[in-house]
């Protein structure tokens, strides 16, 4: 619901969806008036979003029984009034209530009492308070004079390093501006002893940017750890990786991305913390040595990357495009279910507009053919590279494939399509095909994937546009149980 021109108060009435989970959007409208305490109601939800609105009044004492609140945004409305003193608003970011001249306590600061006009001071007390004023003023400012003076003199004394480039100094500074620290409360000191000093046997997994280890704190939490190499060691895009993941992560809760935890920097490591998915990749688990899972699963794990998809696309301020969408990034937790990781390469579109590039990025077989040749990173590049994980997802076989047989598996799959039109024999064999409800579910599935890696971008559908149409092929024919507590075992 956020985005349109939505005016009024916000109906009582959503309260009495109860069951609502993931995100309550209402967001750059023109809705005015207080916040119904009703909202209070909605006890499962995880994210409620009401900025850039006229809203006004206080911040309902209500929202104490949300306790399952991870992120909220109240900024750019009217709000008056103190922050209700509750522990889920007082560890929400300052960023989300500003521009609410009347907000005050909380993360804004203590509210200033009102000032009593029952007497006007006499001259002798102004000149009193104004002498203390200067007094203050002049000893804070002799005070910062005095550090800088030390601080200068001490870097006159050191030698000249020049074991770095200049040109990097400015890019690492920015990235330690936006370090925020693990809020588990454990130390560097606690992930070597967790990983042996990230030995070989804790290695669950290599990417292009680092590399992930399996920590268990002393606290019985388990983490995965990426490793990233600095600029110190000679890789640019080491450090550009690292501070695109905190940018793009820190500040995102949904149900299927990947939650990022925290980050370490440490000597000639960066160090990014992420919740552990123990059954790993998508990709892992479907070209393995022995791949054993149901369509049931396939098709909820489908849904479930497309809902995240869809939150980055459509249902962020400002939008992000992950731009390196396969299945070897696509994790699962133990319930099978899908998380969108491994953000190195997501870039945050604040303007409607498509942004160039200067280089492609990607991962061979799930490149747009348009971004090889126009360069600009648009919505449509992701979706075509989800449309790729379709046809693994149906097909079994890898986003690479024989050049004698069209090199790729979009243009394999086209070539069945025309020579055998939408057979069966398409589909993994590793899948039960007796079920001939099934078997129409997949192939409405299949259809589904063909539009998401049509050519032309025009045609493919969006993110929410397919997890309506996922949802209802499911309605239609298969009846799976797609609610958040579905379990897949």
């Amino acid at each position: 619901m956020g985005g349109n021109s939505f005016n009024g108060n916000i109906p009582a009435e959503l309260g009495v969806l109860s069951s609502s989970q993931i995100d309550l959007n209402l967001s750059y409208n023109n809705l005015s008036g207080p916040i119904p305490s009703e909202l209070g109601n909605i006890v499962l939800l995880e994210n409620l979003v009401l900025n850039n609105n006229h809203l006004s009044g206080q911040i309902p004492g209500s929202f104490a029984n949300l306790s399952s609140l991870l992120g909220c945004n109240f900024s750019y409305n009217d709000f008056a009034g103190p922050i209700p003193s509750l522990p889920l608003l007082d560890n929400m970011a300052f960023s989300s209530f500003i521009e609410n001249n009347g907000l005050c306590s909380g993360p804004l600061g203590g509210c200033n009492p009102t000032p009593s006009f029952s007497f006007q001071p006499d001259a002798e007390d102004k000149g009193t308070r104004l002498g203390k004023i200067v007094a203050i003023v002049a000893a804070a400012i002799g005070g910062v004079s005095l550090v800088l003076i030390v601080v200068t003199i001490y870097f006159m004394r050191q030698p000249v390093k020049m074991a770095a480039p200049l040109q990097e100094k400015p890019t690492t500074s920015r990235v330690l501006d936006i370090y925020f620290s693990p809020k588990e409360g454990f130390t560097f000191q606690d992930l070597l002893e967790a990983t042996d000093n990230f030995d070989e046997s804790f290695i669950v997994g290599r990417g292009a940017c680092g590399t992930v280890y399996k920590a268990v704190l002393p606290s019985g939490h388990v983490i995965a750890v990426k490793k990233l190499a600095s600029n110190r060691e000679g890789n640019n895009n080491v450090d550009n990786s690292f501070r695109a993941e905190i940018l793009t992560l820190g500040n995102i809760r949904h149900r299927n991305i990947v939650k990022l935890y925290g980050f370490c920097y440490h000597q000639c490591s960066n160090l990014l913390l992420y919740e552990y998915m123990s059954r790993g990749s998508l990709g892992e688990l479907l070209h393995g040595a022995s791949c054993n899972i149901d369509w049931r699963t396939r098709f909820l794990i489908a849904l479930g990357a497309a809902h995240g998809l869809a939150y980055l696309h459509h249902y962020c301020k400002p939008r992000i495009f992950h731009r390196d969408i396969k299945s070897n990034n696509i994790l699962l937790d133990e319930k099978f279910e899908a998380h969108v990781g491994d953000f190195g390469l997501a870039k945050v579109i604040d303007m409607p507009q498509s942004r160039s590039m200067s280089a492609i990025a990607g991962s061979y077989g799930y490149i747009a053919p348009e971004y090889a040749y126009t360069m600009k990173v648009t919505e449509k590049c992701d979706i075509y590279s989800y449309g790729v994980v379709l046809l693994e997802l149906l097909t079994g076989r890898t986003p690479v494939q024989p050049l004698d047989q069209g090199g790729d598996l979009v243009t394999w799959v086209r070539n069945y399509v025309r020579n055998h039109f939408l057979s069966p024999g398409i589909l993994d064999a590793g899948l039960n095909q007796q079920d001939e409800t099934t078997v129409s579910h997949m192939i409405t599935v299949l259809k589904i994937a063909l539009i998401c890696t049509s050519m032309s971008p025009s045609e493919r559908l969006t993110m929410p546009e397919v997890v309506s149409m996922l949802i209802e092929s499911n309605r239609r024919e298969c009846h799976f149980d797609t609610s958040p507590s579905h379990d897949t075992n």
